[in-house]
Parts: C-alpha cells; structure tokens; sequence
C-alpha cells in the first residue's frame, strides 16, 4: 500500500524541501533573462553535477580512555591557553570591587560581607547551576533552606546586572571549544534556537513552531544532523537603529557567518525558509558546499509559476538554474525546495507508522537532516536550569553551560574508547559531583584556581538523586511521622539509599545523622 501522508510530510509543512531534476526545456523568455530557469522534463533521470566525496576525519577529538564524564566537560571549559572558570573569577571579583567603591554602601548593606571568590568556589557554583536542572524548584531561595551562609553567597554571585553584552566573550569562548573537540560529519544544519525568557527585553522573539520555547532570546545555531552536537552559535542582536542592514538579509548573513570555516569540504546544509534564498545556495555552491532548503515561493530570485501554482495533490514541478534546482512539491499544501545537491526522483520509504510513502527523494533528505538543532534542544531542555525573574544574559549563560554538558555527552557516547557507558541522567549527575568535589562551605580559600583541584568523591557526599529505573519509594522521614502518606516518591539520597523528599525531608534526615 503506497501513501503520501506521514511523517515526511508533517516535518516538511513546518520547514523546508529539496530537489533535482531532468532534461530541461528552453523558455520562451530565456534570452531576456540573466539566469532563467529551465523545466525539467524527465524529474527520474535528472542528475546535478555533485562531487560527494567527503574525506574529513568526524567525531570527537581529543579524549582519553580514562577520561572521567567531568574530565570530558573540563574539555569545554578551557583551552591551552585560556580558561572559562578564571576568566570569570576575575570579571566578578572585579566588578564586586567596582560595586563596593562606587555605591558608598551603608553599614548593614550585603556588599559589606562580600568576599572574594575563589576558583573552587566558582566551579562548585557552576556545578551547583547544573544540579538545578536535574532537582528543579520553583525559585533559587528554596535550594537553600538549610543554610543561609551558602544562600547568600551563591545570589551575590549571581546577581551580577550586566549588558546582555558581555556576554559575547563568553559565546566566542564557547564556539571555540566546541569546534577544537569535535570534528563534523557531512550533513549539517543551520537553525534557530530559543533561550526561553518571558521579562521585559528588547530582544525577546516568538517562534510558533518551537516546542522547548516559544518566547526567549534568539540563536542562530549550526549542529550536526546526525548527533545533535552543537558547533557554532550566533546571539540575534536585533535591529539595530542608524546601522545599514545587510543587503541579502539576516538569513543569508546567518548562514554564512556560521558554515564559513567549513567551506570548500563538500558538506551538505540544511534549513528551512527563513534562511533560504537562491543566492545564498549559489553562494555556498561556488564555495564547496551543498545545502537544501524549503523556501518561500514568493521570494526574490524563484520561478514566477511557483507563486501562484494550483496542483492536485501528489504533484511534482521541477525547475534548474545552473546547479540549482528549484522544486514544487504539493502535498497537505505546496511545498517549495531549493537544492544544490539532491534529485527529484521519486523514492519509496516505509514511515514510522509502518506505510510505505512516496515523495521525491529530495523530501526524504530534508527530513533526515533538519532535525539536529530540535534534537539538541531536546536533549537541552532535559537538565536546563528554570529560574523565574532571572536576567536575559544569565539565561544565556546557564543555556551555554547546559549546551556544553550535551556536547560533552554526546563526545562521551561517540568515544570508542569507552566501552561501558552511563546513560545521559547518570553521566549528568557525574558532572555536578566532579565539579563540586570535596568543597565545602568551612573550606573556602581565597584567591585564583589551587594547582590541583580535589577529585570528586561519591562516597562522602550526599546528593538528592532521582531514583534510578523509574522507580518510586516512601519518603523514610514523613512517611515515620504521617502514617497516612503512602504516596511514593521519585528521589533519594543514592549513598544512604533511602527514599527522602525535597527540601525539608533531605535536610531533616541528614541532620539528625550528623548530630548522632
């Protein structure tokens, strides 16, 4: 049983299509026509001059066999020469300064008890910003109940109000690593992503067809299809008043800012019709790379027919320019590509309901490589902090460090080198342990990064976990003094083994064991 409907086409109507095509009929108006564009006649034999071969060595670089899953996100915090951590020691031990002479403070003002902040003070408080998306709460003061001492250091380091400016050193750094530890295969895409945000910001955009978020800052993001790993990221700074704005658009300029230095390696992109134009696959063609898209038929450049087409459904019209071709496909609705490396021949595939599909193969490619952005902000939004009336750049920056925790895992389930893997939950939570270690809030030194920070420990420390498998256990604290509870629980203390609820109960049980 062939049918049209399925998965191909609901992936297709929210983005983008490709295509190629056959023997090419002159048209009438060719002469008046810098580049027209050609019917192609025979859509099953038609072939575009492609060069696929792609020699380039993929994958994760750069770790070892006895890499631990901290040592694997150490990779993304620093380089031979810089380091993220130390970088911002210095900028928020000097802005605090900055504060403190600037502000005249009275004698009962917070900043008065400010003191320095210490390397391992700044990596447990990165790890303590990883654990919230693991254990998530409805605000940061309800992490803190037990200790106030530890609640108001960890605010004071984090309600820095800094342009959303400042931020730009860190993407830079970010973008750094993330190409130094991971080389890229050869299907790529190019897409938006939302930092979730709901305040107050001149950069806050709405994007309908994103499920993680609808309202928040926007990146401009290159992936791996295949993997999901983020590669390069831009921050969409808006438009800006008294600047020129660039002459093929934010789409165009996006793209090519982010494939630049993989040009001339034959890999293949992928988007959807915000970026696409027929410039812009010109572009990347006569540069070494390939890309398919959906594109808006309406759009500057695109055969003249394709706007106001009426076809039955099934329908395929296919038209070329040099090594372009430009491809209506009417489903649902039309559906218009543009592509430098696929063909328009119709290619049967069996979809996820078990039915057997029939579209054009250049259908079939857009499906299996547009989805590496959504696929890492699935991954994304499974640990990402949640903070309510938290600043748009601190967003970002929570954002990149949960990105490079993705990465690092994705390198980690890439790496033939290990053999038994942990699962991305467990791998995670190694993280958040490797980065607090043995610090604790009596052991606070002063001063930039010891020469060697302590390993991390899991037999003496205790962390609330979620249980592991999906199981569920009574809270041994409310379920002694409320025998009526007899709901279970989804967390405990993995090193005491004991079913404890959030807050209260953790802070209870462990405690009471001190104390004896």
């Amino acid at each position: 049983m062939e049918d049209s409907d399925g998965d191909i086409t609901d992936i297709v109507t929210s983005g983008d299509e490709d295509s190629d095509d056959a023997d090419v009929e002159m048209p009438d108006n060719a002469a008046r026509q810098p580049n027209p564009w050609f019917s192609v006649v025979d859509k099953e034999t038609f072939e575009l001059d492609v060069n696929r071969d792609f020699e380039e060595r993929i994958g994760p670089c750069g770790f070892e066999a006895n890499f631990s899953p901290v040592d694997y996100f150490d990779k993304f915090l620093k380089t031979e020469d810089d380091d993220l951590i130390d970088r911002i020691v210095d900028e928020t031990n000097r802005y605090a300064n900055q504060c403190q002479t600037t502000e005249n403070p009275t004698r009962h003002a917070r900043s008065n008890e400010w003191s320095p902040v210490s390397y391992a003070e700044m990596r447990a408080f990165i790890g303590l910003v990883l654990a919230m998306g693991i254990v998530k709460k409805t605000s940061i003061e309800s992490y803190w109940e037990a200790s106030a001492t530890i609640q108001q250091q960890f605010q004071e380091v984090s309600q820095d109000t800094t342009p959303l400016h400042k931020i730009n050193p860190v993407v830079e750094f970010f973008n750094e690593v993330f190409e130094l530890n991971y080389r890229l295969s050869q299907n790529i895409v190019v897409d938006e992503r939302i930092v979730g945000f709901k305040g107050r910001h001149v950069l806050k955009q709405y994007i309908s067809n994103k499920k993680a978020h609808r309202w928040g800052a926007k990146l401009f993001v290159l992936a791996e299809s295949i993997t999901g790993y983020t590669h390069q990221i831009n921050v969409y700074k808006g438009k800006k008043r008294n600047t020129e704005r660039h002459p093929n658009g934010q789409g165009y300029k996006s793209v090519m800012d982010l494939v630049r230095p993989h040009f001339g390696k034959n890999h293949h992109v992928t988007m959807d019709n915000w970026f696409s134009s027929s410039k812009l696959m010109n572009d990347l063609r006569n540069r070494g790379t390939y890309a398919t898209g959906t594109v808006i038929a309406r759009r500057k450049g695109l055969p003249a027919s394709f706007k106001t087409a009426r076809l039955p459904k099934g329908s395929v019209v296919v038209k070329s320019q040099r090594d372009l071709l430009a491809i209506l496909y009417v489903d649902r609705r039309n559906v218009t590509f543009l592509t430098t490396s696929e063909n328009a021949r119709t290619v049967r595939k069996v979809n996820s309901k078990g039915r057997v599909v029939s579209a054009p193969s250049v259908v079939h490619k857009y499906n299996q490589t547009m989805g590496g952005v959504d696929l890492g902000d699935q991954l994304l939004l499974k640990f990402e902090p949640q903070f309510k009336g938290v600043k748009l750049w601190r967003k970002i920056l929570f954002n990149l460090l949960t990105t490079a925790t993705v990465n690092a895992y994705i390198c980690y389930r890439n790496c033939f080198l290990v053999q038994r893997k942990l699962d991305h939950v467990k791998f995670q939570n190694a993280v958040v342990r490797g980065l607090i270690g043995d610090f604790r809030e009596g052991n606070r030194r002063r001063g930039r990064r010891p020469d060697n920070i302590p390993i991390a420990n899991a037999i003496r420390m205790h962390f609330l976990d979620v249980i592991p498998d999906g199981k569920r256990r009574k809270c041994v604290v409310c379920s002694g003094y409320n025998k009526y509870r007899k709901s279970p629980i989804s967390t405990w203390c993995s090193v005491c083994s004991v079913g404890l609820c959030v807050g209260r109960c953790f802070r209870q049980f462990h405690s009471y064991g001190q104390e004896e």
